[in-house]
């Protein structure tokens, strides 16, 4: 099997759940990433991102990070929560600043204070030259009208667990920026046909596999802690969607990881 990244997952909260550590778990994984990318999304949660990244390596598995503040806890965003995103994003195993944006999912979201942030962090990634991880949930419109103040051939971005519809997808690779899409395991969930529709418009190329771990673990997995080792079953479902062959999909997409990455 070709080797695979998970592009996006939270490595401490596996650990809340299972109550074991990180040596365990990643002595447990069967097939092991290369590596992975761990996301620290919460002020409460970044020295301890930091200090999974001294890791360097676990199991043979390289550790990368990526630190920003989640749309669902805009309100912690403060000069401390700020200050601790410019101090981490030196870290030279950090790749990107998220994951970040806007999700209108929960009824009592404020959304001119997620936009304020959503702002503040994108003027901040813009400085410091980085990619940015965006979580983009149920708002679409305020999104698309962000992104397109910012466009510009320099800006990379993974949009995190794509969730929305193939013609969002369409459009925000309308833009001038590079936009790669993560598919979850929501991708193999039985009541997710939109999804898997977006799947199919969005190019192979454009295409980055995470697991959003320990979150949406993929079928037959559902129901369970979710880790980066059920990467394949993520890529064989896209398989039927893009068909080609499961090698083929994760090539591409550690290529493509590459080319968002750097790594």
């Amino acid at each position: 099997m070709p080797s695979f990244i998970d592009t996006h997952c939270h490595i401490d909260t596996i650990l809340e759940r299972t109550g074991g550590t990180a040596e365990l778990l990643f002595e447990q994984m069967e097939p092991l990433p290369e590596a992975i990318v761990h996301v620290a999304c919460d002020p409460n949660d970044f020295s301890w991102g930091k200090r999974f990244l001294l890791k360097k390596t676990i199991n043979g598995v390289k550790i990368y990070g990526a630190f920003g503040l989640h749309p669902l806890v805009a309100e912690r965003y403060d000069e401390q929560a700020e200050a601790g995103i410019l101090e981490s994003l030196k870290l030279p195993d950090v790749l990107a600043l998220g994951e970040i944006g806007l999700d209108y999912h929960y009824k009592e979201y404020n959304a001119d204070l997620q936009k304020k942030v959503f702002l503040r962090q994108l003027e901040i990634g813009l400085k410091a030259g980085l990619p940015f991880v965006f979580h983009l949930r149920e708002a679409e419109d305020d999104a698309f009208e962000i992104l397109q103040q910012i466009d510009g051939e320099n800006i990379k971005a993974h949009i995190h667990c794509y969730t929305s519809t193939a013609d969002f997808a369409k459009k925000l690779l309308s833009l001038k920026g590079n936009y790669f899409f993560g598919f979850t395991g929501a991708v193999t969930f039985d009541k997710t046909a939109t999804i898997r529709e977006a799947a199919a418009a969005i190019p192979l190329d454009k295409i980055l596999l995470e697991t959003d771990a320990p979150y949406l673990a993929p079928v037959p997995f559902r129901g369970k802690i979710c880790t980066p080792a059920m990467i394949p079953n993520i890529a064989q479902v896209l398989t039927d969607i893009k068909k080609v062959s499961i090698d083929e999909i994760l090539k591409v997409c550690r290529a493509n990881t590459e080319k968002m990455y750097g790594i």
